[in-house]
């Protein structure tokens, strides 16, 4: 990460660094009051995955910029994963690394003001071979968080769910708010992520309503960006996998299915914004609500960046991932939109960003 956000350090840094400190130019726009956040310390699950990589990264820029005086802690099982991907820099005196797993008692003596709880497999290339591995760090993982936040006197507890738990609904009433549900099958194990992230949530409203535990609960959409694995298993990682290395983008359905794509910078202000301005006890939808669908996604990348590449769309039979298939995804974002959020980086500006830095 660069040093300082200065013209200088911009011009001799590598794209991936550009990419951050573009972004937070982006995030700068919106009127957030980040003073709230001045001397607040943060404890971040899952500290190898790729929101909560771009997370921490991001809080490490807004703290060197705004002189914030924030610290972050981060919960993994692979510590040298964590150094590795942020590097020195951050965890020497901004980030403490913490190797634990969320399965067992949490014994962690330092005090938190933030409790961010994303830790979780959403890939579906583990649906098939590790439900059990998708379904505990929601369950047991949030259940030990929440017992751990109880010693503690925490400002707020957001869990990390998704807008998937809402389930199949009519299309026709789609963007739905975050209080619309519809049904979702437990006895099939491509749902284990949904379900596990339905009883996460329920989870949180206990300890709200038993203990007085601040929860809120932030449901982000497909959610892209620099750092998202490109084994990941979903489309959208699968499209810029192959144009990194020059393949034509594979398409396991029509394509047909439309898909509401955020880039990671909207997600991570509307999250900050959730957690300065949102209500305890509340959820908040973060999403895009332009749709496209799969098929003119896999168009747009490569007929209007990548055109001199000569890829195509190619069809093939479904591989051996275990997909919910919604045939529409989009919801609703008007309660975050009614706190001051609101997107600021377009689909086509999002991936382009997105690709540079795998190049």
């Amino acid at each position: 990460m660069p040093k300082k956000l200065t013209k200088t350090n911009y011009k001799n840094a590598d794209k991936s660094e550009k990419v951050f400190i573009e972004d937070l130019r982006v995030i700068s726009k919106l009127n957030i009051p980040w003073t709230k956040i001045k001397n607040k310390k943060f404890l971040i699950t899952g500290g190898t995955g790729f929101i909560v990589s771009y997370i921490i990264k991001m809080l490490f820029l807004i703290n060197q910029q705004k002189n914030l005086n924030i610290t972050v802690d981060c919960t993994t099982r692979n510590p040298k994963k964590v150094k590795a991907l942020y590097g020195e820099k951050l965890t020497k005196k901004f980030l403490k690394i913490h190797k634990i797993s969320l399965l067992n008692k949490i014994n962690i003596k330092r005090n938190f003001n933030y409790i961010l709880h994303a830790a979780s497999l959403s890939s579906p290339k583990y649906f098939k071979n590790n439900p059990i591995d998708v379904v505990l760090p929601n369950i047991v993982g949030t259940s030990n968080l929440l017992k751990f936040s109880e010693k503690k006197k925490i400002d707020k507890f957001i869990f990390f769910s998704s807008s998937g738990v809402n389930g199949f609904l009519d299309d026709k009433i789609r963007p739905n708010s975050e209080n619309v549900y519809g049904a979702l099958d437990p006895t099939l194990i491509k749902n284990s992520y949904l379900e596990s992230k339905r009883m996460g949530e329920n989870l949180c409203y206990a300890w709200l309503s038993q203990k007085k535990i601040p929860i809120q609960i932030v449901r982000p959409a497909i959610t892209y960006g620099p750092g998202v694995k490109l084994d990941d298993g979903r489309s959208y990682a699968d499209f810029i996998s192959s144009v990194v290395k020059y393949k034509n983008l594979a398409l396991f359905s029509d394509g047909s299915a439309l898909r509401n794509y955020c880039y990671i910078s909207d997600f991570f202000s509307g999250l900050m914004i959730v957690l300065i301005k949102g209500k305890i006890g509340d959820v908040y939808n973060i999403a895009n609500e332009k749709e496209i669908s799969i098929k003119k996604l896999a168009d747009l990348i490569i007929n209007k960046f990548f055109k001199d590449r000569k890829l195509k769309v190619i069809y093939k039979k479904k591989n051996d991932y275990l997909r919910v298939e919604f045939k529409r995804t989009t919801v609703s974002t008007k309660k975050l939109r009614s706190l001051g959020w609101k997107v600021l980086t377009s689909i086509e500006d999002g991936f382009k960003r997105t690709i540079r830095t795998y190049e």
